[in-house]
């Protein structure tokens, strides 16, 4: 293994306390872009604050206690900073599941999904025939392309679907990005390492100044606990046969994106990487699965990997697996901390789209680089193109896929599961149909 020379500290380095402290806490920013999704949830269904504190909180405690599992290597954990969020694979099936049992059924169905993530995680090793260099360099690039329409949206504070962007938000996401990129392009050591949170900082200052942060929310953060020790409010765990098909596809997608994340991690730690350890994989998606399954023990939303806070570590040049143990520590206490909590919850929309567009050039160059170390043919050809082609139809024509069938959906939902799922088929259709061409040579040949 080679360590890459565009990192200051290599996966198996051990920064300074401070370092470790700063870089987890700029983490934990990017690890909270999602929980809105598990507050969606129990708003639909007309859930009570003390629900909807609940369930954000264990879900931030699932999503630490799986990266602190990753940073592990061993058994369990693929040993790479990898941090986890709530999962936005499961956001379809979730809410399915809250209308028809509430937080009860939810939450059994997550502990059906978690096993089966944990089982799923002790074959994945015999697959890797599954990710030939063009199906992961796809994977990768697609991870990347896949937070597009979301950063650029936030990024300039398009709420509907008339695309009518927001002048403010503009400014505040230019400016955001201008300093995270020029700490990055211009500075070297630690100013470098904290861009991410110094531009965060910055963001939320200048969203202030200009309007769209208000005092009221400011009050939010003040009137918010200190400390408060989550509840758990789900009262038992539920069972429907209906919703395993939609649970297991749902649990399948996020472990093909923790595969295509856990294989970005592996190539943006080593220069010399030129195929995906699976054993290394294998241990992270049974960390995945085991987050998953805490979350239904307690109430919590299912977890995925995070693509957001990996092109974080690129681009920082930071991917020490030890400040994986610091960002899900943090967020596990922060969990506990609501006036914290709060400050997430504030977070400006141009700030998390100038972090999204920020990190997703990092993630789709090293897609890239992966591709042009293969020499196609007509049939990678048509793998990588047919891939993307359809992947990125999910993005670009929003509700072409919404008469498939609801089971189904996750696959659809998202452009890099799609891409994923159809480069990996075509891969394997290719292969049986070389097989079979060959023993039909061989056969002709012999008659």
């Amino acid at each position: 293994m080679a360590i890459s020379s565009n990192l200051i500290y290599g996966v198996n380095d051990k920064p300074s306390f401070i370092t470790s402290l700063l870089s987890g806490i700029q983490h934990t920013f990017v690890m909270s872009s999602t929980l809105i999704l598990p507050i969606v949830i129990i708003s639909e269904i007309g859930g009570s604050s003390l629900q909807i504190q609940s369930i954000v909180s264990f879900s931030m405690i699932a999503a630490g206690l799986t990266t602190i599992l990753q940073a592990f290597r061993g058994p369990i954990g693929s040993g790479y900073l990898c941090p986890y969020l709530s999962g936005v694979p499961y956001f379809a099936a979730s809410m399915k599941a809250a209308w028809l049992g509430g937080i009860p059924l939810m939450s059994g169905m997550f502990l059906m999904s978690g096993f089966f993530e944990s089982t799923f995680s002790r074959f994945v090793k015999r697959l890797q025939f599954l990710f030939p260099a063009e199906v992961t360099g796809v994977v990768v690039m697609m991870v990347g392309i896949a937070l597009i329409p979301l950063g650029v949206s936030n990024f300039l504070g398009i709420e509907t679907d008339e695309a009518v962007f927001v002048m403010n938000d503009v400014i505040v996401g230019f400016l955001t990005l201008g300093v995270m990129v020029g700490l990055n392009v211009w500075s070297t050591g630690k100013l470098r390492v904290y861009c991410v949170f110094i531009g965060m900082i910055f963001g939320y200052i200048i969203a202030y100044l200009i309007g769209i942060m208000s005092p009221v929310d400011l009050q939010t953060i003040g009137k918010a606990d200190f400390f408060s020790l989550p509840s758990i409010v789900h009262g038992g765990w539920g069972f429907d046969p209906s919703l395993i098909v939609p649970f297991i596809i749902a649990a399948l997608c996020t472990c093909l994106k923790a595969t295509g994340d856990m294989i970005t991690c592996q190539k943006i730690n080593d220069d010399d990487w030129r195929q995906p350890d699976m054993k290394s994989i294998g241990n992270g998606l049974l960390a995945g699965g085991l987050g998953t399954l805490v979350a239904g023990l307690f109430g919590g939303m299912g977890v995925s990997t995070s693509s957001s806070n990996i092109g974080v570590s690129a681009a920082t040049g930071t991917t020490s697996r030890y400040i994986g143990f610091f960002a899900g520590g943090l967020f596990i206490l922060f969990a506990c901390l609501p006036k914290i909590t709060s400050i997430f919850a504030i977070m400006p929309k141009p700030v998390m789209g100038a972090v999204l567009i920020f990190v997703t050039c990092y993630m789709i160059v090293a897609g890239i680089q992966i591709l042009m170390t293969v020499e196609m043919d007509i049939k990678k050809i048509f793998i990588v193109g047919a891939a993307v082609i359809f992947g990125l139809s999910a993005d670009i024509l929003p509700g072409l896929y919404d008469y498939i069938p609801t089971g189904m959906k996750p696959i659809f939902s998202s452009s890099m599961t799609l891409s994923t799922v159809i480069a990996i088929l075509l891969a394997q259709i290719f292969r049986i149909g070389d097989f079979i061409k060959m023993t039909l040579t061989r056969a002709g040949s012999q008659a």
